[in-house]
């Protein structure tokens, strides 16, 4: 795993994680408005570049970035930031964090696709993913735009998911039938780590209307933390919300992150 860093060193720290196959040039429209604030950590996970291993499991990958934040002696992280798959594995993070006794004050989930999925509905999830890894390697972001996938997760503001999916064609060379795989696990193997009441009170999950994780999965992710924040934007899909009211959106992070929850270890 790698590690990008933006920001002054004693500044707040907010630890951004990518969805599926994106390597996090993703999530450039939201960091760089929040470097000046806070110190942005963006881990890079395995299997998304050069000469790197496999994609592990989420509580693999979660440990490598609390080891990395452990080792930066860093005692307080004001938000673990997630989209989509990032969700996942930043309630694991967080988890893994706070038994480590290091302060997590806040923790912002967007579009997450918690859920545990059979198998076979895994390996059609694994067909989806890999025929759009392959068109990646091969072809255009506009052909993958095209593909009928891509307009189901985004719904009617799909065109909000290029950011997305251009990172996705540039690491996906180093996309392995196994990180395919193991990363689909990742997503819907979920087993909802238990938060304290006061940690779910300081969580913050936010859908859209049109998209297929607040569908199917926003009733079990609710019943699983009661006591978190819940926001849903109408008329959105995927994580659209935060491409299209980008400075909105950035001004919601702003806050929340700066916030003094008082959630202790």
């Amino acid at each position: 795993m790698k590690f990008e860093v933006f920001g002054k060193k004693e500044n707040p720290v907010i630890v951004m994680l990518a969805g599926s196959f994106c390597a996090g040039d993703c999530l450039e429209y939201l960091y760089f408005k929040l470097c000046d604030d806070f110190r942005v950590i963006m881990p890079i996970y395995n299997g998304l570049y050069e000469n790197s291993a496999d994609f592990t499991t989420r509580a693999g990958e979660a440990k490598l970035i609390a080891d990395y934040l452990v080792n930066e002696n860093i005692q307080t992280v004001a938000m673990v930031y997630g989209q989509s798959m990032g969700s996942e594995v930043g309630a694991e993070l967080v988890k893994q964090l706070l038994d480590r006794g290091v302060s997590v004050q806040h923790a912002v989930f967007d579009g997450a696709p918690m859920i545990r999925l059979s198998k076979a509905y895994k390996a059609f999830m694994y067909f989806k993913f890999s025929t759009m890894i392959k068109l990646a390697k091969s072809k255009s972001v506009d052909e993958i735009m095209d593909m009928s996938f891509v307009k189901q997760l985004g719904g009617s503001k799909a065109s909000a998911l290029r950011p997305m999916l251009e990172d996705v064609a540039a690491v996906a060379p180093y996309i392995s039938k196994q990180t395919i795989k193991n990363q689909v696990e990742c997503c819907y193997t979920f087993d909802f780590p238990a938060m304290s009441q006061q940690m779910q009170k300081n969580m913050h999950f936010l859908y859209g209307s049109e998209e297929k994780a607040y569908k199917t999965c926003f009733k079990g992710v609710k019943k699983a933390y009661p006591q978190a924040n819940y926001t849903i934007k109408d008329g959105h899909g995927h994580m659209t919300y935060s491409v299209e009211h980008t400075d909105d959106y950035v001004q919601l992070l702003r806050q929340i992150g700066m916030q003094d929850s008082g959630c202790m270890q």
